[in-house]
């Protein structure tokens, strides 16, 4: 089933999570807020189907598998859009998600390794047999972890141990002021540099087969991470499709053009009202999504010449090759 939609959302289902990653950036008291849903999943789905166009939602959190009816609210916005989310995979549901959605209407799972949370809880291999599991019945899964100091260091042996499962791993940068009080990916040294975008250049080039046959490139394009490894730009006054054809959702169904844009209305009340053309960024927010919508495809431009993962592999292969020359 092609991959065709009007409007993409990043929706926060929900700030709680059942993980304390100490790179995370939200608060403690954020990750501890009691679990709810806001409404049922009949009238989550009736109330993005009010708005008349198609969705691709993506869902983040917090830990969208700890959600209530998590399986039951996908079950339902997937009969008219389509899905996409982040998950650490261990929430309950898992193993029923695998068993009843169509992979056909989910775009792609994020499936992030929190590698010290998972020793903690000695549940590394179930990580992989859900993963596995969803891999298997049809679903794009794509395996990340955050790249701490430490994980740079241990890279090498995680990703060897997921690799003999048939799962690639995809190193993914630290953001923010989150990683003992230093900001990243300022902070990093220039050796780790040059291990991350080795590493990346790798991940990408596994996971080609997989890109390619995808309808479209996943949205939260973690192969770009090696353009952001020095600094995160600012989108500030730049043309951006937030507002038409993509938005924020925050847990209760307020929609807004990003995080930090105007109130375009709630989903649940059914009075959502989309902007009819780009306008300028008045906040970056995740670089994921502004990369995409402020491009030439979605600001009313000619869209450029597309990207390939092989010209993709030998960008991060020739960035890994000088910042080496330069560190030695």
């Amino acid at each position: 089933m092609a991959l065709k939609y009007d409007v993409e959302a990043d929706w926060t289902l929900l700030t709680a999570c059942n993980y304390r990653c100490a790179y995370c950036f939200y608060s403690p008291g954020k990750l501890s807020v009691p679990l709810q849903a806001h409404a049922s999943a009949k009238q989550w789905a009736e109330g993005f189907d009010a708005t008349g166009r198609t969705w691709l939602i993506h869902m983040t959190g917090g830990e969208p598998t700890i959600y209530p009816g998590f399986v039951d609210l996908c079950r339902n916005l997937s009969r008219n859009h389509f899905l996409s989310f982040n998950t650490n995979l261990a929430g309950n549901c898992c193993e029923a998600f695998a068993e009843t959605i169509d992979p056909q209407r989910v775009s792609f799972i994020h499936a992030a390794l929190h590698y010290e949370e998972r020793e903690k809880r000695n549940s590394f291999d179930l990580f992989v047999r859900r993963a596995i599991d969803l891999r298997f019945r049809g679903f794009n899964v794509m395996l990340t972890m955050v790249m701490t100091p430490d994980i740079i260091r241990l890279y090498p042996e995680i990703s060897a141990r997921l690799a003999s499962h048939g799962l690639p791993c995809i190193p993914k940068i630290m953001r923010g002021r989150n990683w003992n009080g230093k900001n990243y990916p300022d902070a990093y040294a220039d050796e780790e540099k040059v291990f991350f975008l080795r590493y990346l250049a790798d991940a990408a080039q596994a996971y080609e087969p997989l890109i390619s046959a995808m309808d479209e490139p996943p949205t939260v394009d973690f192969f770009a991470d090696g353009r952001f490894i020095d600094e995160i730009p600012s989108y500030l006054g730049k043309r951006c499709g937030s507002g038409s054809k993509f938005v924020w959702i925050d847990p209760i169904g307020v929609v807004r053009r990003c995080v930090y844009g105007s109130n375009l209305g709630n989903i649940l009340k059914k009075n959502v009202k989309l902007l009819s053309a780009p306008a300028p960024c008045m906040g970056s927010g995740c670089h994921y999504f502004c990369e995409k919508y402020t491009s030439a495809a979605y600001v009313g431009r000619q869209p450029l010449s597309s990207i390939t993962i092989n010209r993709l592999i030998s960008f991060l292969r020739g960035k890994s090759r000088t910042a080496n020359h330069q560190l030695s």
